[in-house]
């Protein structure tokens, strides 16, 4: 019989789980399309006033990139990061949209979720925090049972 502890074990399974290189891949492509759109924006705006349109627009990148770290990562920061950058893509529509119409309830409704998001950051990282010392992992499939 070998002498295996438990995380001798986990760090076993971990190394034997499938490896998925493509997924990182396209959420580096998200993000450097991203890049580009803006500055392809940055030069068609020269001496210009941004519209709703372009906002609205940066918003929508910002989203898509969010939820594809959402769907294609595994580490909980970086899911963590991804449901905070789509949370911002969404405060930055609500701000061009409150502009747009020349009412400040937009930017009430993003200072107040902002607030929030500073609550949610402060509890999200000291759970992260919290399974990674316990677990030494902070991949989400490895928290699909719950127990101690």
């Amino acid at each position: 019989m070998t002498d295996r502890t438990p995380s001798t074990v986990a760090t076993e399974e971990i190394s034997a789980a499938p490896s998925t290189p493509g997924l990182g891949r396209a959420l580096g492509f998200a993000a450097i399309l991203a890049t580009l759109v803006v500055i392809v924006m940055a030069f068609t705006l020269r001496g210009k006033q941004p519209t709703t349109a372009h906002y609205v627009g940066l918003s929508m990148l910002l989203f898509v990139i969010g939820a594809l770290g959402v769907l294609l990562r595994k580490n909980a920061l970086i899911l963590f990061m991804c449901i905070e950058l789509m949370l911002n893509a969404v405060n930055i529509a609500f701000v061009a949209f409150a502009r747009l119409n020349g009412a400040i309830a937009g930017q009430v409704i993003v200072l107040f979720v902002m607030i929030v998001a500073a609550a949610e950051v402060a509890v999200g990282l000291a759970i992260i925090v919290l399974i990674f010392r316990r677990r030494h992992s902070a991949n989400v499939d490895d928290l699909s049972v719950m127990r101690w």
